[in-house]
């Protein structure tokens, strides 16, 4: 049950919003002129890309995103690399290129300052491609949470509703559509967020969740009853340490496992997760055939 209907209004609000940064970012890009707008575009672009390797190759002499040492000292070069490299380019451009008003005036002026503006709409363009990621997301997740806290103490919180509006605001007739076309996950993404977040927040959809047959195969599995015991993962689970919980070696040891992998393997997580979220009287569940 969808718990809000997406607004034209709020759709048109946040056109007129994206319509404005665009203008903004291409006002700064002229200010700025060609060469410094561009330098500050390819940092962004650039840094983001630096800080992704360098995180990686920092991660793995210490033993890889599985270890606290690994992922520590990957988020630390990675964060240091990008930032350097983005606030250099960005220095170098202030120091050594001119800005549009302080050309000569002229035809000259009038492609710098337009160059910049070109780059300006390019950063722009690329900071609203991740914002409508960045909204749907968050608000799949609000909705998935939402549906449930609804039926049981009545309406969702004011964060989750707008969130939930937001998105479907966004996804509203063939603007919606094309946003959609140009997102960088599949609508389907979306709704395995949504069940998610549907079974983490209703006890009796998790346990219809854990009872579908390939699921419940899995915690079956000694080495999976192990790790569920260990008490270094119960103590990270109440206290939510997500942290603890990436980084912790019996968890790590035991998705190598030859058994689990194999078993993971055959586990459809769509059927799993809508048989969780569809039926509210669990009877004998058929999954579906898995081609891995």
């Amino acid at each position: 049950m969808n718990i809000s209907q997406g607004s034209p209004l709020w759709q048109v609000g946040l056109l007129f919003f994206a319509g404005v940064f665009l203008l903004f970012e291409m006002w700064r890009g002229w200010r700025a002129g060609a060469v410094r707008a561009g330098l500050n575009f390819g940092a962004f672009v650039m840094s983001g890309l630096i800080a992704y390797v360098s995180a990686q190759a920092a991660a793995a002499v210490f033993g890889g995103w599985r270890t606290p040492g690994g992922w520590l000292s990957g988020i630390i070069v990675g964060a240091t690399l990008g930032l350097s490299v983005f606030f250099g380019c960005w220095l170098a451009g202030l120091l050594f290129f001119k800005k549009t008003d302080q050309q000569a005036v002229g035809i000259f002026r009038l492609l710098w300052g337009g160059g910049g503006a070109v780059f300006g709409l390019l950063l722009g363009l690329f900071v609203l491609w991740g914002g409508i990621t960045v909204v749907r997301s968050l608000g799949a997740l609000a909705a998935g949470h939402s549906e449930k806290l609804s039926q049981k103490s009545g309406p969702p919180p004011p964060v989750a509703s707008g969130l939930v509006t937001l998105k479907e605001s966004l996804e509203m007739g063939k603007t919606g559509n094309f946003l959609q076309s140009v997102d960088v996950f599949p609508v389907e993404t979306y709704d395995l967020i949504r069940k998610v977040a549907q079974i983490t927040s209703d006890e009796s959809a998790m346990i219809r969740f854990i009872e579908y047959p390939g699921i419940q195969e899995l915690i079956e599995n000694p080495s999976i009853t192990a790790l569920l015991n260990d008490p270094q993962i119960l103590e990270a689970s109440q206290k939510r340490n997500i942290i603890a919980l990436l980084t912790n070696p019996a968890l790590h040891k035991t998705i190598e496992d030859p058994t689990v992998a194999a078993q993971l393997k055959k586990i459809d997580l769509r059927a799993a997760l809508d048989y969780a979220t569809t039926n509210p009287h669990p009877k004998t569940p058929t999954p579906k055939n898995h081609h891995p």
